[in-house]
């Protein structure tokens, strides 16, 4: 059998071309291979941000924009703008999904909560919508019985930013905090069970620290030099717990992130099924009920609820047209960026594509990957490598994650062994 002349695209996440300066990671770092690719043969550079991916002008682009828009070939408008547009033409404010939770919480004269990511990143949420939706409480008379879940963002922003964010967003609208907590407790997507526990308990069970008020709670936090991703979760206001016949209301638009806390709350006996060596990894408060759950977007199949803003399909995406001609692919990532070369690059659907192979390699156990800029990128390496001593595939799709996980961590030592 002749070998194959496979066309791989290899994703080297989070890695940029900018002008070399003493915290650009990629030109202090050793790049041998990188070098002699540009040196000897023809390439080009593409933008990654803004309009050219989708996103408003001037919005930073992110992992999973960028490999939606690889993988459909085009651009493609994400939910960003699309809620931003909503909110300028006014049909956010009669968007039935959302309705439905006010008359929820009304009827049972109940409260409303609104969880997410209060950051003006645009990764994977943004504070207008925030302020959109407590002007939407305000107009339908429930902004009294409302309260704000708040999850700090310290990556997609500045390490210190939330409480800029969250003491805004009280002065402007005068809503009431129930918690405060880092992305990394309730946002975990790499099966942290713990972590997001321990987001849950506070939300739920009011079980954490209790502060008088969300400012305080995160200055608390930056003296004892823990910044906004990683601040333990705190209780504000304990009438502000999520209880029966409560109404819920997941401002986050990014499905990855979203996934796992939204199915604790919607659909607790999913997760409930979790066990490590015998013992439950995670425990929903069994005498939660009757609660109605509104994700922003479609996040999972595991997720029950409404959606305010349904999923709008793509077609002749690369792994559709490549599976249509009879040819092979393989799409391999260690488990921090697995969705990406799957969920986010087939469209943001999770589906199975007749003649692809997927391979996922654990990412490493550590609290942050500055501890380890490797990350699994050997053990990634192997798996390809072995696979296509096979001549199987016509493609490839590889995502490398150090770059962009380390990098993320802000430690520039760290960033420069990733790269």
């Amino acid at each position: 059998m002749p070998e194959k002349n496979l066309v791989a695209l290899i994703i080297l996440d989070g890695y940029g071309i900018a002008k070399p300066n003493s915290d650009n990671a990629v030109s202090l770092a050793k790049t041998p291979n990188m070098d002699f690719l540009t040196n000897k043969y023809p390439n080009s550079q593409l933008l990654a941000s803004g309009l050219a991916v989708g996103l408003p002008e001037g919005q930073m682009g992110n992992s999973e924009v960028g490999h939606l828009n690889l993988g459909a070939g085009r651009i493609v408008y994400q939910s960003l703008t699309r809620i931003n547009q909503t909110i300028v033409d006014g049909s956010f404010f009669n968007n039935k999904a959302y309705l439905s939770a006010i008359e929820h919480a009304k009827k049972h004269n109940s409260k409303l909560h609104i969880l997410g990511l209060v950051s003006d990143g645009g990764v994977h949420s943004h504070l207008n919508h925030f302020k959109a939706m407590i002007e939407l409480t305000k107009k339908h008379h429930i902004f009294k019985k409302t309260y704000i879940h708040a999850f700090l963002d310290g990556r997609d922003t500045p390490p210190k930013s939330g409480l800029e964010f969250v003491r805004g967003l009280k002065h402007n609208t005068g809503v009431k905090f129930a918690t405060v907590q880092g992305r990394y407790y309730a946002m975990d997507r790499d099966n942290n069970w713990d972590r997001l526990q321990k987001g849950y308990d506070a939300m739920v069970n009011g079980i954490g620290e209790n502060h008088k008020c969300p400012g305080c709670s995160i200055k608390a936090s930056y003296a004892n030099n823990i910044t906004d991703e990683f601040m333990i979760p705190v209780i504000i206001d304990k009438t502000g717990l999520i209880e029966s016949n409560d109404a819920i209301i997941f401002l986050n638009f990014r499905p990855d992130r979203a996934i796992r806390i939204a199915t604790a709350l919607s659909n607790p006996a999913a997760v409930n099924h979790y066990y490590v060596e015998g013992k439950p990894h995670f425990t929903a408060n069994p005498n939660l009920n009757n609660l109605f759950f509104v994700s922003t977007m479609h996040y999972a199949d595991t997720v029950k609820g409404e959606i305010a803003f349904g999923l709008q399909p793509l077609d002749n995406l690369y792994g559709d047209v490549i599976s249509q001609f009879g040819l092979k692919q393989l799409r391999v990532a260690e488990t921090e960026k697995y969705a990406h070369v799957t969920f986010f690059f087939d469209g943001g659907v999770d589906r199975e594509i007749k003649g692809a192979t997927r391979i996922l390699v654990p990412s490493p156990k550590v609290a942050t990957y500055d501890l380890k800029p490797e990350m699994s990128a050997y053990e990634v390496t192997e798996k390809v490598l072995k696979e296509l001593t096979t001549n199987h595939y016509d493609t490839m799709i590889l995502n490398f994650a150090n770059p962009d996980m380390v990098g993320h961590t802000g430690i520039l030592s760290a960033a420069i062994k990733a790269v």
